[in-house]
């Protein structure tokens, strides 16, 4: 099958060391002088010895391997780190060596979900007087938040359905409603701009304001509201913006002033933002979880709505307004109830009409106001 192969000597000059000084000086190499007799004695040819002849080679059947049903313990005397080259016995890391996975962070407060809260509030300013320039109001309002993110879970899109009833004594006096309705949705977006000290507040709202006597065509408003923040340091912010209102009187309110918070427990709140300044401490008793606040501060109240007069059927609008100066406490449980309960004095209240008829100065009035979230 395959041709013998013959290994056939080179004759060479015999090896002898050279250096004159080295002890083997004039001693032949004794491997080429074993050659060498060998050859002269075989007339230069090889010996029979020399000849090779290959074995031809038959390869061996291979059987596959199943890794899957690799025994769990390798054979005795074999290494156990050994294993199959290139094959992963596991295709899933440890979870000491795998990395958390990144979750963006909750704003301070919010619940994890859509569902956010759900509130309700109550307020009563009673008549003061039987004078015809007098106005008892009691208010009951409800809303649920919802959130959804936006992009991400911590730059989230709040959306604020909400309903109110306004229950009003000497309306007639005032040829007004006896009862009067708001229905509305808010959208608000709250944005940190990375790690830096910039963040927004903006918002807008959809709602029908009246008395649900006919189908005003005015009595659809939208609002909306954009703020800035900046927190120059921890626990003292810089607030600016504008809110549009769309009521007569205060279509356009500027929103601006300083927000100081040390984080310091028991702490304190100086808020110093027009149009609702306001200063809170909080109680000895106060914990993370279970914070409870004295409050005093001021606002605007009032609202728009469409109407029809009683006295003669034209339709109309009205808006009211005033200014409140409220004490009292809160107390805010970590995921868990809320309440408040406030009492105040209310002042430079005004009633206005759309059409001819006079505009009317209120007499003053007290308030008080309890509400509960969830």
């Amino acid at each position: 099958m395959f041709a013998p192969l013959v290994a056939t000597a080179q004759t060479a000059e015999p090896y002898t060391a050279t250096a004159s000084d080295s002890p083997f000086a004039g001693v032949p190499h004794p491997a080429y002088s074993t050659l060498q007799t060998q050859s002269n004695a075989n007339g230069n040819q090889p010996p029979a010895s020399s000849v090779i002849t290959p074995t031809p080679w038959t390869p061996e059947p291979i059987t596959p391997i199943d890794i899957d049903q690799l025994p769990a313990t390798l054979t005795p005397g074999v290494d156990p780190n050994l294993r199959v080259a290139n094959l992963a016995e596991e295709t899933v890391a440890p979870e000491n060596q795998m990395a958390p996975e990144a979750a963006s962070e909750l704003p301070p407060g919010a619940r994890a979900g859509v569902f956010q809260k759900i509130y309700f509030t109550g307020t009563w300013l009673p008549r003061m007087s039987d004078e015809p320039d007098t106005l008892g109001m009691g208010d009951i309002e409800a809303g649920v938040v919802l959130g959804f993110p936006f992009f991400r879970r911590d730059t989230p899109l709040l959306v604020t359905p909400h309903f109110g009833t306004h229950l009003l004594e000497n309306a007639a006096a005032l040829d007004i409603p006896s009862t009067l309705y708001d229905a509305s949705v808010d959208f608000r977006h709250l944005r940190k701009f990375g790690d830096g000290p910039w963040a927004m507040d903006v918002g807008v709202g959809v709602g029908y304001y009246s008395d649900f006597e006919q189908s005003y065509s005015n009595a659809t408003r939208v609002t909306g509201r954009g703020i800035g923040v900046y927190e120059a340091t921890p626990g003292k912010k810089w607030i600016f913006g504008v809110a549009y209102l769309n009521r007569a009187g205060a279509t356009v309110l500027p929103i601006a002033g300083l927000i100081i918070e040390p984080a310091e427990m028991p702490r304190t709140r100086l808020d110093l933002v027009f149009p609702r300044p306001r200063f809170s401490w909080q109680t000895a008793a106060s914990t993370p979880e279970d914070e409870r606040w004295f409050y005093i501060g001021g606002e605007f109240g009032g609202g728009i709505w469409s109407i029809t007069r009683p006295s003669d059927q034209e339709i109309d609008t009205i808006s009211y307004s005033d200014i409140r100066v409220v004490v009292g406490f809160e107390r805010k449980i970590l995921n868990g109830l809320a309440t408040r309960f406030e009492t105040g004095y209310v002042f430079a209240r005004e009633l206005d009409y759309q059409s001819a008829t006079p505009d009317v100065s209120l007499d003053d009035t007290m308030m008080a106001r309890v509400g509960v979230t969830y």
